[in-house]
């Protein structure tokens, strides 16, 4: 007996032990009375409730300027400065903002139940759960998150500025440092160790001494520095300050500097963490237009608190036409197809699916058991959504496809009529293969490389002349072409990048100077691309500034957009400004010396020695430092911060550096990522297939980086191979891989294929295999900014964007294949039609089949049908020579959408 209720109570404990966690109801509940008694938490209660109503929006008291001079942090999340607003005397004679005496006198409860004028309208009524928890927060002291989460926290006591200095800061001031000083001078930046984003940092200065002195404008460096009276002291460097702003900032100071009142302590370092947000249903499948769905979301706090907040939580629908959300978590489906429904709270963010399938009876396919698991995961999503995959494309479509994909070049004649003959089942499987060890695949991928890694003749500084600027590029190009060509592993080679060095461990400065000298000289060169580590990703003059490096690392390397929390809380991220800011410190030691400028880079070339610019890794100090909320790392003094990056981004588990690389490589094949855009790896932006993506990003890993792999599996799927044309099923579907989605071929492929199209047959080959005078290969860097490649959307690598090629098809681009001075000059020009127009005068005989034939060969990739065939003699028989019919003939071929589209 004793055994049994032993065991009966082992067993009831292990059932409580596993009952989840009691949930605190939500706050409209709690709150519904006037007469509760509960204290608002400002965290957790007050700033979510002034998010969801709109308050910290940019277009109201969230905007830079704010809005009837009352500032909110953008979407909340700087604790301390939105308290301190809230509670700071208000500058007009309306009253307080809050008011401890008159607790329902209060401006932010007047105005917001529009009792009184309120510009931004009615945002609550009287009475309802909104108004009692601001009111009840207010009533029980109105306290911070400083005050509450910290007992030992300190104010430090300031000096107490009256209300009009107070004003004169906030209105200008504050404006002009933001405008024109915290880029160099804020939390991310600190030139010349100056901060100026507080009074007290102002008045320790830099390495110059205190910027300001309270009462004094002329003992003051940064009233002389705004002067622009010495050379040697200017702020901002390049342009001087209206003349009305330099006597605010002087009037400013002989007022002695007032500032708003605020907790010196770090908010950010004393909120409550939040640990994960939870919802309910975690999966919305709906069946038909009009159905609704209520979501409940609970967040989980660091304490152990499991709290409702769905009525503090702002929603977003990623896609109105499938699905619409109210602020009450009230999901309404709209049209068929697929989701996300992303709730924000506090610091997290939360998508929740939303399908509604396409047809009423799902898709089912049998599949062989050796399918490809692309496939398989694939057509999985596809079954759910009752999609039907087209059929796989025909050989002539697939050879196009894959060739203008893997190597960015049209299949030749002579290769197509060859592959459409091969009656192997593994044809397909033997092109990719062969396709891949072409040397056309690492050029024009070294080239989407360069484009992801930002490689442009124009980053190395306006003063850098651009033939100096090609050099550097070439440079670039040519190094990752080198272990692109022998399939270096993905992670080796951005190594090679990340941990770049200019000079070697043992190299003297006299040995470097004659190393790259080598390299530029016009007589036998040196070859760039066998060095072990290229150090121009960090020599650019677009990434001098610490936070340049970030973000275009965070771009290049991870896949994710870190510029909103340059300034503010990311408003679709889990980003903050603190963790922008740790993130900055990676870099801040890592500093290019010197410019090359054309007269050295050009004695350099006629085979002098000499200077060139220097990457110098600073000693630094001991550091700890978040890195983007994979934890904390400390770094040694002298230690590269890099290496600590590059170990980090080898981890397995690393959720960034190779699914950004596999899902640009899907991107490239697909025209659309799994996470789409490519570059915009965020919680509010999920992928469209997430088991698809983490079994390539696994695979890929398994293969020790091999790009071939990668290439490999993707392009031998069914998935890659189908049709273009829809079905009655999968007619609107475009992120599900249901069917090819044609897309306009690349600048470079397009100014290549016109060239290939109109070339002599005997130099056919010669035009394929040059690549140093491709647009796809060698000539990318040359041609970057001309007007070919600016009308078809070749990125200038100017910004931290994938979104920067353009692929879309414009009316400017048709104007240009019809009528541009290049198009007539290819056709004019062309070997081929010579060589016909040659045949002509020789009298020898020319098939007027066969050369219709070798037209679509050339342009389309595919033979003519019997219409097409009948059509085109049709022409050749109406006009005067046969040499004008076969040019009228490429013209129109050259302007198809099936010549200019990869489909």
């Amino acid at each position: 007996m004793m055994k049994y209720l032993l065991g009966l109570m082992m067993s009831v404990a292990s059932v409580v032990a596993a009952a989840p966690p009691p949930v605190v109801p939500s706050a409209n509940r709690r709150f519904q009375d006037r007469e509760t008694r509960v204290v608002p938490d400002f965290q957790r209660h007050v700033v979510p409730l002034l998010g969801r109503l709109g308050c910290n929006s940019a277009k109201c008291h969230g905007s830079f300027q704010g809005q009837a001079d009352f500032r909110l942090s953008l979407f909340g999340f700087d604790f301390a400065a939105d308290h301190a607003a809230l509670v700071a005397e208000a500058t007009t004679e309306e009253g307080m903002r809050i008011s401890a005496d008159a607790p329902e006198q209060s401006l932010i409860l007047l105005k917001a139940t529009a009792q009184i004028d309120h510009e931004g309208g009615q945002r609550f009524k009287p009475g309802s759960w909104e108004h009692h928890l601001l009111l009840r927060w207010i009533e029980s002291g109105a306290k911070g998150v400083e005050a509450q989460a910290v007992a030992s926290t300190e104010v430090v006591q300031q000096t107490q500025f009256s209300p009009q200095g107070i004003r004169f800061f906030e209105q200008k001031i504050e404006p002009l440092f933001e405008k024109n000083c915290y880029e160099c001078h804020g939390f991310n930046n600190r030139k010349g160790n100056l901060q100026l984003k507080t009074r007290e940092l102002l008045l320790a200065g830099g390495d110059s001494g205190p910027a300001i002195t309270p009462g004094d404008p002329e003992g003051s460096l940064l009233v002389q520095a705004v002067r622009h009276r010495s050379p040697d002291l200017r702020m901002p460097p390049q342009r001087k300050l209206a003349d009305g702003q330099i006597a605010d900032l002087e009037a400013w100071v002989r007022m002695g500097a007032p500032w708003r009142s605020r907790p010196v302590a770090s908010a950010a370092i004393e909120a409550k963490v939040l640990v994960q947000l939870h919802c309910e249903p975690q999966e919305i499948l709906f069946s038909a237009a009009g159905d609704s769905r209520a979501i409940r979301v609970v967040a989980q706090w660091e304490d152990g608190r499991h709290e409702d907040v769905t009525c503090l939580t702002r929603f977003r629908s990623n896609d109105d036409a499938v699905v619409t959300i109210d602020a009450k978590g009230l999901a309404h489906a709209v049209g068929p197809g697929d989701t996300h429904i992303v709730a924000f709270y506090d610091n997290g963010v939360l998508a929740i699916p939303v399908l509604r399938p396409y047809s009423k009876n799902q898709s089912v396919v049998s599949l062989p058991e050796n399918v490809n698991p692309v496939d398989r995961l694939v057509l999985g999503k596809l079954s759910k959504l009752g999609l039907r995959p087209s059929a796989l494309c025909d050989d002539a479509e697939f050879l196009r496809r894959v060739s203008i994909d893997v190597t960015g070049t049209l299949p030749a004649p002579d290769e197509v009529t060859a592959f459409l003959m091969d009656d192997a089942a593994d044809k397909r499987e033997r092109k990719i293969n062969e396709l891949l060890n072409r040397p056309a695949y690492a050029a024009w991928w070294t080239n989407k490389l360069c484009d992801f890694t930002g490689c442009s003749p124009s980053a190395f500084g306006e003063q850098t002349v651009l033939e100096v600027g090609h050099g550097y590029s070439t440079q670039w190009y040519d190094w990752i072409h080198r272990r692109v060509a022998s399939n270096m592993p993905y992670d080796q080679l951005v190594a090679g990048i990340v941990l770049a060095q200019s000079r070697g461990p043992d190299q003297s400065r006299e040995d470097y100077a004659t190393e790259m000298s080598s390299y530029v000289r016009q007589e036998s060169p040196a070859d760039f691309s066998l060095r072990k580590t290229m150090p121009h990703y960090w020599t650019r003059a677009t990434v001098s500034e610490a936070k340049d490096k970030a973000l275009a690392f965070a771009h290049s390397f991870l896949g994710i957009q870190l510029q909103c929390a340059e300034c503010h809380k990311h408003p679709f991220d889990k980003w903050t400004q603190s963790d922008f800011s740790d993130f900055t410190r990676f870099f801040e030691d890592l500093t290019a010396r010197g410019r090359m400028g054309f007269p050295a880079f050009a004695a350099a070339q006629r085979g002098k020695i000499v200077n060139w610019p220097e990457l110098s890794v600073g000693k630094g100090a001991d550091k700890t430092l978040g890195l983007l909320r994979s934890g904390q790392v400390t770094i040694a003094a002298g230690e590269d911060p890099r290496a600590v990056l590059m170990k980090w981004m080898r981890e397995q588990d690393n959720p960034w550096f190779a699914r950004a690389f596999v899902n640009r490589v899907w991107a490239g094949y697909f025209h659309v990522g799994i996470v789409e855009p490519p570059d915009q790896f965020t919680p509010a932006n999920p992928p469209s297939n997430p088991q698809l993506l983490d079994w390539l990003t696994r695979g890929f890993l398994d293969s020790a980086y091999d790009m071939k792999w990668l290439h490999r599996q993707i392009t031998r799927s069914a998935t890659y191979q189908r049709s273009w044309k829809p079905n009655a099923t999968n007619r609107q579907d475009r992120r599900n891989f249901s069917r090819a989605i044609p897309r306009r071929i690349p600048a470079e492929v397009i100014y290549d294929a016109m060239k290939q199209a109109t070339a002599a047959t005997e130099q056919l080959d010669a035009v394929r295999a040059n690549l140093k005078r491709r647009a796809s290969g060698h000539l990318s860097m040359r041609m970057a900014g001309t007007h070919a490649m600016k009308v078809f959307g070749k990125p200038a690598r100017a910004i931290n964007c994938d979104c920067e090629r353009v692929n879309e098809p414009t009316l400017l681009q048709a104007i240009f294949v019809q009528n541009d001075p290049l198009v007539r000059m290819r056709l004019a020009d062309s070997g081929w039609i010579i060589q016909i127009e040659e045949a002509v005068a020789a009298g020898r005989a020319v098939g007027e089949k066969e050369l219709v034939k070798q037209v679509w060969l050339r342009t389309v990739n595919r033979l003519p049908d019997e219409d097409e065939i009948a059509r085109a003699v049709k022409h050749l028989a109406s006009v005067d020579s046969i040499v004008e019919g076969v040019t009228d003939l490429m013209w129109a071929m050259l302007n198809t959408k099936e010549f200019l589209l990869n489909h």
